[in-house]
């Protein structure tokens, strides 16, 4: 078995009680088997709270206004305090560690939705690198598309080469990474995926001679849509009602939504178009914190490739993966707008940190969300 995490992987500790938030909050914990064998035969005093506070039809712990049964008022586990570290389910053991499998690898990552996580993904200055490890375990997965996701692995390699080329502007790795993956779409959609070799080759071309605004331009040139520029007035009203009809983990999600239509979408275009200006001059791309700016680009771009893209190996949806980068790299960058407005036009890493943990919570962490979510992006921006 190969295994494949970013080079701060390791660095993670949990934070516990002096976590701005709570991973123990806002979404079901699912219980796997062993553990819910281990709880039903729990023989201490605590077992009796224990068995109570498991909801075995769902096979999840109970929550008390949203917040896990064991969850105590200093954000603690209660669980962990009374039957030590190795009474965790696998979901509370493993988070934020999330893996991705395939067969014969499995992808490990961090997740965003947890602040102190969000803190190492975003305060990498570096660009990311993938470390590999190798043991004797094997497994069999059924029907396996080796071919396709040999192609999906040179693809995302090429995407990784073009969003870490810092001599290039970030709007431009993310045009063309976009035109990549909808070049791919096509040909998978026309059944000529014997023609993927050759589009990576051009692309790389393309881009070995700084020539990639050529190659979306070609691009564009066939299909006409271009999602992945920033500060699209009626897109951003369009997609802004897309994430409100989603599942809602947090209500304090509503306040993010409602903060942005009030200051950013309620007046005119123009006066849009004016704070998305000054906002660029003062702290984003156009200002003296632009090298900053574009590196959590970046980052955050890196993180949601590497965790999704190579998925479509599994449902065939390679342009909605990259869709999804983009889509939530733009939204991040409203929201931190919105911050940056309510602040008295100041931001700081922190609130960086914050909209990201916020934002990834919402939409990764309920698979309805997601699911909708990429369907929706499938629908709106796939060649077909």
């Amino acid at each position: 078995m190969r295994y494949l995490k970013p080079h701060f992987y390791d660095k993670f500790v949990c934070t516990a009680g002096d976590c701005p938030d709570s991973c123990c909050a806002g979404w079901q914990i699912m219980i796997d088997e062993t553990s819910l064998e281990r709880y039903g035969n729990e023989k201490s005093e605590f077992g009796t709270r224990l068995r109570n506070s498991i909801d075995w039809d769902e096979e999840c712990f109970y929550q008390n206004n949203r917040r896990c049964a064991f969850l105590n008022e200093e954000n603690l586990c209660d669980l962990y305090k009374a039957l030590g570290p190795d009474s965790l389910c696998d979901t509370c053991r493993m988070y934020p560690r999330h893996t991705e499998e395939y067969e014969g690898l499995r992808e490990l990552s961090l997740s965003l939705s947890c602040p102190e996580a969000a803190r190492i993904i975003l305060s990498c200055k570096e660009p990311v690198r993938f470390l590999e490890e190798e043991d004797d375990l094997e497994d069999d997965f059924e029907e396996f598309d080796f071919m396709m996701f040999s192609q999906l692995e040179d693809t995302r390699d090429v995407l990784f080469s073009i969003l870490q080329d810092r001599s290039l502007p970030l709007t431009l790795r993310m045009s063309a990474s976009e035109q990549l993956t909808e070049q791919y779409q096509i040909r998978v959609e026309e059944q000529k995926e014997y023609e993927i070799d050759e589009l990576l080759r051009n692309c790389e071309a393309h881009h070995q001679r700084k020539k990639l605004q050529e190659f979306v331009s070609e691009s564009l040139a066939e299909k006409g849509i271009d999602a992945a520029s920033l500060h699209r007035w009626a897109r951003q009203i369009e997609e802004l009602q897309v994430l409100r009809g989603l599942e809602r983990l947090r209500p304090e999600w509503d306040d993010v939504l409602d903060g942005a239509e009030k200051w950013l979408y309620q007046g005119s275009e123009e006066t849009y178009h004016k704070i998305c200006e000054e906002f660029h001059k003062a702290y984003g791309s156009l200002g003296s914190h632009k090298e900053e700016w574009e590196n959590l680009g970046e980052q955050l771009l890196m993180f949601f490739v590497y965790t999704y893209f190579c998925g479509a190996v599994y449902d065939d949806m390679v342009c909605s993966k990259m869709e999804l980068a983009l889509f939530s790299v733009r939204w991040i960058q409203e929201f931190l707008m919105v911050r940056w407005l309510e602040n008295g036009k100041k931001l700081s890493m922190k609130d960086v940190e914050e909209i990201s943990w916020r934002y990834a919570r919402e939409v990764e962490h309920s698979d309805d969300n997601l699911n909708a979510l990429e369907d929706w992006l499938f629908e709106r921006y796939a060649p077909v």
